[in-house]
């Protein structure tokens, strides 16, 4: 199976979260996992993130493939956005996982449930 990994379940695991930490050693180990361009934005964009902070962000993310924001994902989250009320980070993330046939792995699977043929897999719940 193929996962795609929101920011939030990436910023929970690297900060000892046990249901995110749980999830991300089950599915790095899957056939794939990977992560949106808007992902590593949001992580590394965070004003205070520390040095620290990054370089434990780095390594996780260093096992992972980043899906870049082609025309097809853009093109995607088009259809999404005017279709659902949703922000345009999180429907770029929803078109990433669409385009690249994967699960999507969050916390705010309400942010995702609207978006038709996406697949959302939530380890809190």
């Amino acid at each position: 199976m193929k996962y795609l990994l929101d920011t939030n379940l990436i910023i929970d695991a690297v900060g000892g979260c046990s249901p995110a930490m749980t999830m991300l050693e089950t599915v790095v180990s899957d056939e794939w996992v990977g992560y949106s361009a808007i992902t590593r934005l949001e992580l590394f964009g965070y004003p205070e993130l520390t040095a620290v902070e990054e370089e434990a962000l780095r390594i996780v993310v260093g096992e992972m493939n980043e899906m870049a924001v082609t025309s097809s994902v853009v093109d995607r989250a088009i259809k999404i956005r005017r279709s659902v009320r949703i922000k345009t980070p999180d429907a770029i993330i929803a078109a990433t996982a669409l385009e690249a046939d994967a699960v999507l792995v969050t916390r705010n699977e309400d942010d995702f449930k609207s978006v038709d043929g996406l697949t959302v897999i939530n380890p809190w719940s």
